[in-house]
Order: structure tokens, then sequence, then C-alpha cells
């Protein structure tokens, strides 16, 4: 078997000059530049959701129809995103992400009858922070990862009749958030693996008199590279999302005045949720000729373990696909 190498016997640092060299493109922050180095991002994530879960276990229509009337269907969430990141230093790389969210769900009012949908759509919330790096030596690289995201998506989103829409259709959380955590990278000649762990919290109560829950999400991921321009990562992800402390007054509220708890959607009782997530992804990378720099890399994974709190949808698939250029530097 012919070994395909990607580094001279001097190279002992983590390089980005292979397709492994970055994580999946559902990771985000996954390594610092170097000095004077840019990148520009686009990433298009896409999240289907279908059925009923009560804590771990699925329920049917019937069942949600005893407390319910009113069953949501399915779930389509759709997230464009532009990042930017420009390292000042070997050890500082910066970095800025805006997005557009465009969300649609489906509900059933009973039994065999139509369904109706409502939709979504605006400005997320403006995310800035930066990577600092710890350490890049024999071939392993640890960075920390330290961000805030600013207020700016819509929390008041509402459908035609004029009734405030529930918690998941609304664009941001309203509040300015930290996040601090690491990632961890190690390199072999073809192979590569890495650990990310991140927690996100919330600063404060928004405008509308609730709290999202902080959320604490880990990857763990490995990827093995057939020659420097492919590769192919299976990465394991864990979700840990708090509950929604307070209520917004206007969600679940009749377009005749007077509340109207028809649908779980409207509690905030049914959120925060624990998830476990399988994904697999390939990374496609041009290190010469006119397009040098760039990245084209897709993922796609589902859920293999839920648990939410209450009743909520149930997580179907998870897709990412991004294009990532890099430029200027060393």
């Amino acid at each position: 078997m012919v070994m395909v190498q990607f580094s001279n016997a001097q190279e002992i640092k983590w390089s980005t000059n292979r397709a492994d060299g970055h994580a999946p493109i559902g990771v985000m922050g996954d390594h610092a530049h170097h000095k004077g180095e840019w990148m520009m991002s686009y990433r298009l994530m896409d999240m289907q959701m279908e059925g009923i879960l009560n804590g771990s276990k699925t329920i049917d229509n019937s069942e949600l129809f005893t407390s319910y009337s009113m069953a949501p269907q399915d779930m389509s969430m759709q997230m464009h995103m532009i990042g930017l990141m420009y390292a000042s230093s070997d050890k500082l790389t910066l970095v800025v992400m805006g997005n557009f969210l465009s969300n649609d769900m489906s509900s059933s009012m009973g039994i065999g009858m139509n369904t109706t949908t409502i939709e979504s759509e605006g400005l997320g919330d403006f995310k800035f922070g930066a990577l600092y790096q710890l350490f890049n030596k024999d071939r392993r690289s640890m960075h920390l990862n330290v961000g805030f995201s600013a207020p700016v998506g819509s929390l008041t989103e509402t459908k035609a009749g004029g009734s405030r829409l529930g918690y998941a259709m609304q664009l941001g959380s309203g509040t300015w958030d930290a996040n601090l955590g690491f990632t961890y990278l190690k390199q072999y000649d073809q192979f590569s693996y890495g650990l990310q762990s991140i927690y996100l919290t919330r600063l404060g109560e928004n405008m509308e008199g609730y709290v999202l829950g902080d959320k604490w999400n880990t990857s763990f991921w490995g990827a093995y590279a057939f020659f420097k321009q492919g590769s192919v990562s299976l990465r394991i992800e864990n979700t840990y999302l708090q509950s929604i402390k307070g209520s917004d007054a206007m969600i679940g509220m009749s377009d005749m005045g007077g509340m109207n708890e028809m649908t779980p959607v409207f509690n905030p009782v049914n959120s925060g949720k624990i998830e476990w997530d399988v994904l697999l992804g390939v990374n496609y990378a041009l290190f010469k000729g006119a397009f040098k720099g760039l990245r084209l890399a897709v993922e796609v994974g589902f859920p293999v373990y839920q648990d939410v709190n209450g009743i909520q949808m149930k997580s179907k698939t998870l897709l990412t696909t991004g294009i990532q250029y890099a430029f200027g530097g060393k």
C-alpha cells in the first residue's frame, strides 16, 4: 500500500495545507490562521423536523390531541451564514458572522383534517469573537473559542392574522449572548481528529420577558484524507439545551384576544433537550492555481438519541454545505 505523505520531516505543526486541515463544515471556529491571512465563508444549514416526542418517547397525533387541539407535523429550519476571519497575529484570529433565517412549520387541527403552514424569515443575531492559539506543535493544535452575539433577530414574528408565532419561529434570542470553549486538533500522515466543546450563556432577559436556555455543544470527529485535496469525516455531536425561562405574554394570544394554548409550541415548558447526532462529511480543497485557497464541503447527519423537556418536535435530518476561501498571510 502506497502512503501519501503531506509534510516533510521538518514540519511538525498542525497544518491547514490538506483537505482535512479544516474540520467538517458543521463545526465553526475550528482553526486559527497565520498572521495576515483572511478567510471568507458561506454556509447553508438545513434542519428538518417531523413527528412528536414526549421526553424520549415518540407519540402520535391522537395522544397529543388529548391535551392540545393543534399538532405540529413538520418543520424546516434553514440558516444562511456569511463569515469573515482575519488573523491579526499567529496567536489571534478575529471572527464575525451574519446570518439569515427561514423557518416554516405545518400543523394539523385534528385527525384527518387539513394542515396549515406558517412561515418566518429575516436576519438572525450577529456574531463576533476571537480564536486564541494556545499551542501548535508536534502536529497538535489547541485554541480558545471566545464569542458574543448581538440581538439583531426579531422576537415579534406574527402570522397573517396578527397573532405572534411560537418561540421556535422567532429569529433571535433578544439578549446579548456569550460563549466560551476550546478546540483541540491532532494530525497524522493521512488521519486527523478533533474535539470542540463550547458553552453559550444568555446575558440578561429580553424585552419580551423571557430568556432562551443556555446551550452546551460538544463535537468529536475523525477524518481520513484519501489524497491531499480530498477527505471524508465522521463526527459525533452532543447538544445540551436548557429550557426557556419566563414567557412572552403575546405568544399564545389568539387573534380575538385572550390566551389560546392550543399547541405545545406556545408553552415555554416544552423547550430544552439532550440530543446526540452522527454526521458524515466530505471536504475538497484546492492548493494551487487560480482557485488556490478554495474549499468545498458538505456534511449530513441524523439524531441517534433525543430526550426533550415536555412535548416537542423530533429532529429528523441535519445538512450543512459550504464554501470557504482563504487568502493572504504567509
